[in-house]
């Protein structure tokens, strides 16, 4: 008869496995999780923590802010705020080698203020930029390249999605977790700016002349340049400034940022049926999100009553690892299994097999929770399959996936070295949250 612990390795095997050849998360962390219970405790039992867990989880009023969140950047997304953004952007970066990647990028950058996620940021940001760069000339592996990283800023800038679920499943404060999260994107953005002059230098006809002249921007220009990034900043910082002000919840902010992207995107006069598609989406998002929290909640319960986590702790505790080796081990297991899983999923099926591992190893929760995001960013961009190429390459008809994997490396080295920067240096993520 097996040990309820060997059935904990069981589930978690037979989790990754199913997961891999494709089968959609939410349903395979359900069905595991429920035959895993059923084993250690019964049928019945199990039958009611599938039924209870799926009542709390639709039920909680936390995760009232997914919907809502989602809903603003799909909101702004079909808005044209995308495109004002990269116009606004080119008029900063003209005169720059490299200058159409750059402004891709800063579009990104702001783009990832109001959206929360990296698929969305790339493929909304490709759509738009890259013909821009295709008819000025640009090479397709500094283009697609360039976009795909700068889709990743979407996964940590707050409000990022991914933050904010890490928040709620391991019990942080959602803001605290959104300021730990603003520094180290603003250190991506400039590292990822710095590798587009890199390259745009070492490769030039990768990246031709821009067709504006190096000038300083007139006071009409500056104008402009705020009229068209207005929209963002000012969605971002009601957001963001009632959170930390204390005008409202997390929730509450939630609710103002999705008002607010329906009222101009009705001053925009977006289409019905762009308003249509952009509930559509936010409901069929919503949904997957919360079958993998009814699945996540399930799961753990296998977690739980096997002691696996327990078990993991003592094990590593007892193997001789350092903390430092126990955490560089989860990393490079992030960033495998980026290579074949969704950020959100990712997050959701190894946060609660890991944070027991990490408390235990005294690292810090927030700080754990931006390492973790920056690792699965670096694996959603690491070839041979990160999620990001793919998004890429369906947004840019006629590119070859093989252009975007050359194009996205130097990225990826740089992606590197901010991950060693941000554990080197612990501050860059924890000083403006006070935990310092």
């Amino acid at each position: 008869m097996m040990t309820p612990l060997v059935i904990g390795y069981i589930s978690i095997a037979a989790m990754f496995v199913i997961v891999i050849l494709g089968a959609p998360i939410g349903f395979a962390m359900i069905a595991i999780g429920f035959a895993g219970f059923s084993a250690i405790i019964g049928v019945a039992p199990a039958l009611s923590v599938l039924k209870t867990a799926t009542f709390e989880t639709i039920t909680n009023y936390s995760f009232t802010l997914i919907p809502l969140f989602l809903l603003m950047g799909n909101l702004i997304s079909r808005s044209g705020v995308a495109s004002d953004l990269f116009r606004g952007a080119l008029l900063l970066t003209r005169g720059w080698a490299g200058g159409l990647a750059a402004a891709g990028m800063t579009a990104s950058a702001v783009f990832s203020t109001v959206s929360g996620s990296s698929l969305a940021t790339a493929s909304t940001m490709t759509r738009v930029a890259y013909p821009e760069m295709k008819a000025h000339g640009y090479d397709a592996r500094l283009a697609t390249g360039s976009l795909a990283a700068g889709g990743t800023l979407g996964i940590l800038i707050p409000p990022s999605i991914a933050l904010m679920l890490y928040a709620l499943i391991t019990e942080q404060s959602v803001g605290t977790m959104f300021l730990a999260g603003i520094l180290p994107g603003i250190l991506a953005f400039v590292l990822y700016t710095l590798t587009i002059i890199l390259m745009a230098r070492i490769w030039p006809p990768k990246a031709v002349a821009e067709p504006t002249p190096n000038e300083e921007p007139s006071p009409t220009g500056r104008f402009e340049i705020l009229r068209l990034f207005a929209p963002a900043f000012v969605l971002f910082g009601l957001v963001m400034g009632g959170l930390y002000g204390n005008f409202f919840t997390p929730t509450e902010a939630g609710g103002v940022g999705a008002a607010l992207a329906l009222v101009f995107a009705l001053w925009r006069r977006v289409p019905r049926a762009a308003l249509v598609a952009a509930f559509v989406e936010t409901i069929v998002t919503s949904g997957s999100i919360f079958l993998i929290l009814i699945g996540a909640e399930v799961f753990g319960f296998v977690l739980s009553t096997s002691q696996l986590s327990n078990a993991l702790v003592d094990f590593l505790g007892n193997s001789g690892f350092g903390p430092w080796q126990v955490l560089f081990a989860i990393l490079i297991f992030y960033v495998v299994l980026g290579c074949f899983m969704e950020s959100l999923a990712m997050i959701l099926l190894t946060v609660p097999i890991f944070f027991p591992v990490v408390l235990a190893n005294g690292f810090d929760p927030i700080w754990f929770g931006v390492i973790a995001v920056v690792t699965v960013e670096l694996g959603m961009i690491t070839p041979p399959v990160g999620m990001n190429l793919f998004m890429v390459k369906s947004a840019s008809r006629g590119t070859s996936l093989s252009t975007i994997m050359v194009g996205v490396i130097p990225f990826v080295v740089t992606d590197i070295v901010r991950l060693g920067i941000l554990l080197a240096f612990p501050a860059i993520s924890l000083l403006l949250t006070g935990r310092l």
